[in-house]
């Protein structure tokens, strides 16, 4: 067995976040049930994705902007 291997091509970071443990709940619920049906629920993907997505989103409000705007007037 080699102890040397590949390094990974896809480099990832940890990013560690809180939830309400409600919604931590019900996403032990939901792997449980899919692992029961022979199926997996990858939180991680589906995080990744979000998070893609609302980057993405961020991005385009934050050039939207008019120029000389980047002060703390943002609404929620």
């Amino acid at each position: 067995m080699a102890l040397l291997k590949p390094k990974a091509s896809n480099k990832s970071k940890t990013l560690s976040v809180r939830v309400p443990t409600e919604l931590a709940n019900d996403i032990d619920d939901i792997k449980q049930t899919a692992d029961q049906h022979g199926l997996s629920f990858d939180v991680a993907e589906v995080v990744e994705r979000a998070l893609a997505q609302a980057v993405r989103s961020a991005r385009a409000e934050i050039a939207a902007l008019p120029a000389g705007n980047m002060t703390n007037n943002l609404s929620d």
